[in-house]
């Protein structure tokens, strides 16, 4: 049950995490500003009202990658996103308004809106869960959930990942020191981690593994003979 076995604390270890690359149905906050505020208004989403808290309220006015992989801009059209860091598109957008020469000095934040990762199996609180911080890990998002309970297999997590060209499966062990080394380390948006459980927790999930369910019935069975022999 011990996480990162037979570590040397002397040793330093560099797994720089990939840059997210952006999918279908990723939903973006995009701002534009300039040194003339009042030239970037038609950039800018409007907003909807107080009826929505902050997040709703962004996610409802984001910009969601279609499933031809484009968003669509205020002014510029269809922009190609899919595959893309937030930076890449970033340099794009800034890029097409220089371009175009609708703004001089441009600037252009973009932000991933919709950042989550699922969590299910032995750990003491399974669900879904928001992320904003970058790069977390799997050692993070279990700590979100709860941590492992005692009956999870530690040296199996599976992580479940989307990839641009499909879903993409890799087993992690949580007990290997070499863990932090592996590309999978990091948690991406709209990871699923699943904890499997040991033989002990499948067993005591029957009915007739269940020690107490098992001594019920052998207590009627024995009763039952008691008073038929009778």
């Amino acid at each position: 049950v011990i996480y990162l076995q037979n570590s040397d604390e002397s040793k330093v270890f560099k797994n720089t995490p990939k840059l997210y690359k952006l999918n279908f149905d990723d939903i973006l906050k995009i701002s534009v500003s300039s040194e003339e505020p009042t030239a970037a208004i038609g950039f800018n989403s409007i907003s909807i009202g107080t009826s929505l808290n902050n997040k709703e309220s962004y996610l409802y006015n984001g910009y969601k990658v279609n499933p031809s992989g484009y968003i669509t801009f205020p002014i510029l059209g269809d922009i190609f996103a899919l595959g893309l860091t937030t930076d890449q598109l970033k340099l794009e957008i800034e890029n097409q308004i220089k371009d175009r020469r609708i703004l001089l000095n441009p600037f252009v934040d973009v932000k991933l809106l919709n950042s989550y990762f699922t969590i299910l199996g032995e750990v003491n609180n399974p669900g879904r869960y928001d992320f904003i911080k970058n790069n977390i890990n799997v050692f993070e998002a279990l700590g979100i959930a709860g941590d492992m309970t005692i009956n999870g297999i530690r040296n199996k997590v599976r992580i479940i990942r989307n990839g641009n060209d499909g879903k993409l499966i890799k087993d992690l062990d949580l007990t290997s020191i070499n863990l932090i080394n592996d590309p999978f380390f990091y948690i991406y948006p709209s990871d699923v981690i699943i904890v499997d459980p040991n033989s002990s927790r499948v067993k005591n999930a029957g009915v007739i593994g269940n020690t107490s369910t098992l001594l019920t019935l052998v207590s009627v069975l024995v009763s039952s003979i008691f008073v038929i022999t009778r």
